[in-house]
């Protein structure tokens, strides 16, 4: 068997569950569950939510290929889903991204697939990916005055949650879609994080920084983000001190 035939058949069957999920079947919603590297997703938790009648919803689970079925009666429905990973020592549950948010009517159906991201922007707002919540010093008042010139620099100590290799990151901190100052939409993992003081046309200066109200200030701090709901949160605290 030649290479090119093999990666041709190989890209065939990547494409095989988008493509034969492509019709309707009245009163059931169905698809595909995607993995964030375009896999087959097992074991997502899917829904149909009526938009009519609260907490009224036809269940589903992605089997081995990825794909479910729900059957829906007559109504009108919308779709979601979810799925849990346990990744050192936490278990987090993710909202998975819908090929559409639109209703649909249970008397026609509807193909609505999902895939799980680490990151980029969630159907009605925020991100699938973790934040990173900044806090001053108490101590130092006067910290406040530099918050729009303090940059993170996050490294990755490991794996992300999917297996993949992450890349370091290197960001002012800014408001953040909870009102608080920070980065957000970090592809889930664990990091080491240092800080510094980045003033416009001065020399960058080194700032300490340590999980917020834990332990001593030093020079970095590698920790993972804790569970937030739906979502991930990492606090830090940083000093000049």
């Amino acid at each position: 068997m030649s290479q090119r035939f093999l990666v041709l058949t190989l890209a065939a069957l990547l494409t095989v569950p988008a493509a034969q999920a492509a019709a309707p079947t009245p009163r059931t919603m169905s698809g595909v569950v995607l993995n964030s590297a375009g896999q087959p997703l097992v074991g997502a938790q899917v829904f149909a939510g009526s938009t009519l009648f609260f907490n009224s919803n036809s269940l589903a689970v992605s089997g081995q290929d990825g794909r479910y079925r729900a059957k829906v009666p007559p109504g009108s429905w919308y779709g979601g889903a979810q799925m849990t990973r346990s990744f050192q020592g936490e278990t987090y549950t993710f909202d998975l991204i819908p090929n559409t948010v639109d209703p649909f009517a249970g008397s026609t159906g509807a193909i609505r697939n999902f895939q799980w991201k680490l990151t980029g922007p969630k159907p009605g707002g925020g991100f699938a990916g973790a934040t990173v919540t900044v806090y001053t010093d108490f101590f130092d008042p006067q910290m406040l005055d530099i918050v729009p010139d303090i940059e993170l620099i996050l490294t990755p100590a490991g794996p992300l949650i999917d297996g993949s290799q992450g890349k370091t990151i290197r960001a002012k901190i800014r408001n953040t879609h909870e009102g608080m100052e920070g980065l957000q939409d970090i592809p889930l993992g664990i990091y080491t994080v240092t800080a510094r003081h980045v003033p416009a046309g001065g020399a960058p200066q080194p700032l300490k920084i340590r999980l917020r109200n834990k332990g001593e200030f030093g020079p970095s701090v590698t920790s993972r983000f804790r569970r937030n709901g739906s979502a991930q949160l990492m606090e830090v605290e940083v000093s000049r001190r």
